[in-house]
């Protein structure tokens, strides 16, 4: 019997991010889809201050746009196809989640109250790590390589100063996905380098963690109140009652206001 070959993991993410869009674009709940978005684990500040973490990671499988969806996933192809058979699975994987977890970090320390979404931290990462594994191949000595590649940075730098697009996620993102790969480096002879690697990621952890306790506020202009009990009503909705309550407690703490417990609890 032929052993069947696995289904390339690029595919099964593909086709998450492609459910989770159709459902933001059409399921009959909330007052819009960034609610929705919001509701299937976007990134979004205050709710992460309260103890939902998760959407550090969730958010790079939400896309409210089809373009935006389509944008990410064919980098998402292209990407795959270049690393995903060099680095193996779990590398590839703790890579792009990585990076995705990296570029929320950054956005949590260095944006305001926003709502992210999109998968655009991890491509970021593998990005560095591609372009890096090219430099230390000796690509970029290949004038064809070189030109490909400073189109795809130029390209991606001028991204970043479009309107609604976090940068700080890109750029954290980035840095992430070439730490990681230093730090996990497949087929590595150079052990003092590893270690090195492994040194800067500690740091980056530590750092990440000390700056993300000292941004744990939300200023008055960017409280969103009625967005945040819709969102808690409709955790409560699905089952999640005790979470809900759980939730509008701490962020009642956060803005040091006495509203969402008293109005989830009359829902």
């Amino acid at each position: 019997m032929k052993k069947q070959k696995p289904i390339p993991v690029s595919y099964v993410i593909i086709a998450v991010c492609t459910l989770i869009t159709l459902c933001i674009a059409f399921l009959p709940f909330g007052e819009s889809d960034t609610e929705r978005a919001l509701f299937f684990g976007a990134y979004y500040k205050p709710f992460i201050i309260a103890g939902e973490f998760h959407r550090l990671l969730t958010c790079g499988l939400i896309h409210v746009s089809f373009l935006h969806l389509f944008v990410n996933m064919f980098s998402l192809s292209v990407l795959t196809r270049a690393l995903e058979k060099y680095l193996g699975l779990w590398r590839y994987l703790v890579i792009l989640f990585g990076a995705v977890v990296g570029g929320s970090v950054f956005l949590f320390c260095m944006g305001g109250n926003t709502v992210g979404v999109g998968l655009s931290g991890g491509l970021y990462g593998l990005l560095a790590a591609y372009i890096y594994e090219i430099w230390e191949a000796g690509g970029l000595k290949v004038p064809q390589v070189r030109s490909g590649l400073l189109q795809t940075v130029f390209m991606n730098l001028l991204i970043n100063f479009m309107p609604g697009v976090a940068w700080q996620a890109h750029f954290g993102g980035a840095i992430a996905g070439l730490i990681l790969l230093m730090a996990f480096k497949p087929r590595s002879q150079d052990k003092q380098a590893l270690l090195h690697a492994r040194i800067a990621l500690v740091i980056l952890l530590v750092g990440s963690g000390m700056a993300m306790a000292r941004r744990c506020t939300i200023s008055e202009q960017e409280r969103y109140l009625l967005t945040d009990l819709r969102l808690l009503r409709m955790e409560q909705d699905i089952g999640l009652k005790s979470h809900a309550k759980a939730m509008a407690k701490r962020l009642d703490a956060l803005y040091d206001v006495t509203y969402l417990e008293l109005m989830v609890e009359e829902n």
